[in-house]
């Protein structure tokens, strides 16, 4: 629900506080007051594009803050994936738009993009405007509005469809591959066992490469190993003419601490760790002389590492970035190769396989076609009946649902909605109606009947009661009531009969401050929503016999309201 919209320079509107309630909230004013800037200011809110004539002139921004209280647990859910915590379900949308163009959005503090802004705000508000009923007239649609009555089981049979039509898709891509031209066939073949091959006469193995790069930075820095450890041999063990070894200096010193500890006891633990060091440093040497002994270096293996390497460079550049995955590539290409080797049988097995899958389709649309047609039967009596309630008694509703020769993931159904008008009258497509009041109160007729199919909890009526008068106007006045006792309605209107049924009123003035023109939003109380019906009614300030009939139309308003609880 639409708890609060703070609007702050858009257009007209200097600056503007609404705290809508419960049940039906009507906004009225004169032609041009600034209402319908109300309705622009909610979608703006709710992420729709809007032109730059937005902001207020003279201003360096527009912006306006709506909060909602949520209680659908998909749009919750919906809020929560994206990263935004709704404390008690409360979520305040921000959206401000600078004079040139740009915008930035915020959903309780957190920074969103404006597609992350739309996902949320479309389980939020369902917005109706003057023309806004011309989706009726759109056969394409007609389908989704009538699946939203079939529920969750019209879901699921989708989601089932998808998966077959997936391995449908799959199955028919596999036996073009198999079923086409010999020549083309044969050709793949030996493509296939070139490439098998090429791979297997390289004999790879895992971690090949790695040890190759070792091998060969070893190889190719080999003199250098020989200098190193034969300068290190040297200082450790050989020695030269100038200077003994480490082993030897070691052990000359192990010897002169051994005399020392046979007069002065306090050297034994010295005499026994530097025994310990010289053990030690003959176990090193001997590790590596063993080293110094393999040291080998040929330039043929050299070479040999440089054409391996170069081979596995050439698969890499053809067959994959690595070489598991070169070895990945030639599995790959071995099953192909054994699918299409085995063409006549596997063309049986998937022949078999489509005709079974295409089998199942067809039974999940003739399901989806039997509940639709089941949902349709009750959904046409139902709008039928909220028809005679507007006026419209000789009307007659009907869906139509035709299964086509194509199937898609929505199944195989064309639905469209027809209406006869008039008694004698045949059915007709929506889209040809020609009275505006007649498909002001189709639609009305069918959101009655939609806001209980619906989880969305406000719904926006701009203007839809064009070319509705009289008898018909308080009948519409009713259906919003109606609604209004499930869900909250933003209705804006020109007629008395609805706005009498407001449980919350609104006036939309245009006045003159210094040198600009405001737009004000005004909470109305009795006496402010009866003096505003008076004006609808065309009583002007010398009206008291109209604002006598303002007071009784309210009341009874009003009192068929407390009928309905």
């Amino acid at each position: 629900m639409l708890l609060g919209l703070h609007i702050k320079n858009v257009a007209l509107i200097e600056e503007a506080e609404i705290e809508f309630g419960k049940g039906l909230n009507i906004l009225s004013g004169e032609t041009g007051a600034g209402k319908s800037m109300i309705i622009d200011s909610i979608n703006f809110v709710l992420g729709e594009r809007t032109s730059k004539d937005f902001v207020r002139r003279g201003q360096a921004k527009a912006q306006v803050e709506a909060e909602f209280e949520i209680k659908d647990k998909n749009t919750l859910t919906s809020i929560e994936e994206i990263g935004i915590e709704a404390d008690d379900n409360i979520v305040i949308i921000q959206r401000t738009m600078t004079a040139d163009g740009k915008s930035t959005n915020r959903v309780n503090g957190t920074s969103v993009t404006v597609g992350m802004l739309k996902q949320i705000s479309e389980g939020l508000i369902d917005v109706h405007g003057q023309h806004e009923h011309q989706s009726l007239l759109n056969a394409s649609r007609h389908m989704d509005i009538l699946d939203k009555f079939c529920g969750e089981e019209i879901e699921q049979c989708k989601a089932d469809l998808g998966v077959r039509i997936r391995e449908y898709k799959s199955v028919l891509a596999q036996i073009k591959a198999l079923d086409g031209d010999e020549d083309e066939r044969q050709k793949k073949i030996e493509a296939l066992e070139f490439k098998i091959s090429d791979i297997e006469d390289a004999a790879l193995k895992k971690d090949e490469e790695e040890s190759l790069l070792e091998r060969k930075m070893y190889l190719n820095n080999i003199e250098k190993i020989k200098k190193y450890t034969h300068s290190a041999m040297e200082l450790l063990y050989l020695g030269s003419d100038e200077e003994m070894s480490a082993a030897d200096k070691i052990a000359q010193a192990t010897e002169e601490v051994g005399n020392l500890k046979n007069i002065d006891q306090e050297c034994q633990q010295i005499y026994d760790e530097l025994s310990d060091v010289a053990t030690s440093l003959e176990e090193v040497i001997r590790k590596f002389k063993k080293y110094c002994d393999e040291i080998y270096g040929d330039p043929e293996e050299l070479n040999s590492i440089e054409e391996r390497l170069d081979l596995i460079y050439r698969l890499k550049k053809k067959y994959g970035s690595t070489v598991e995955d070169i070895l990945a590539f030639k599995q790959k290409a071995q099953d192909e190769l054994d699918f299409i080797s085995h063409s006549e049988e596997e063309l049986k097995k998937l022949s078999i396989k489509k005709a079974d899958i295409f089998s199942i389709i067809k039974a999940d649309c003739k399901k989806m076609t039997d509940l639709r047609i089941k949902t349709a039967q009750k959904l046409e009596k139902d709008i039928e009946k909220q028809l005679k309630e507007l006026e419209m008694r000789n009307a007659s509703f009907k869906i139509v649902v035709k299964q086509k020769d194509t199937f898609n993931t929505k199944g195989c159904d064309s639905v469209e909605f027809m209406i006869c008008a008039n008694l004698g009258e045949e059915l007709k497509p929506l889209a040809k109606i020609a009275s505006g009041g007649e498909m002001s109160r189709v639609m009305l007729a069918m959101k009655t009947v939609i806001a209980d199919a619906e989880t969305i909890e406000t719904f926006i009526f701009d203007e839809i009661d064009t070319g509705v008068s009289g008898k018909t106007a308080s009948r519409v006045g009713e259906k919003m009531a109606t609604i209004g006792k499930r869900r909250q309605i933003l209705c804006i209107t020109h007629l008395p009969q609805i706005a009498a049924m407001a449980d919350s009123h609104f006036l939309i003035e245009k006045s003159i401050m210094g040198e600009k023109t405001v737009t004000q939003v005004t909470a109305l109380d009795y006496s402010g929503a009866v003096d505003e019906l008076s004006r609808l009614m065309g009583g002007g300030e010398a009206g008291n016999l109209v604002k006598k009939a303002a007071e009784e139309m309210k009341n009874h308003a009003d009192e068929y309201k407390r009928k309905m609880t």
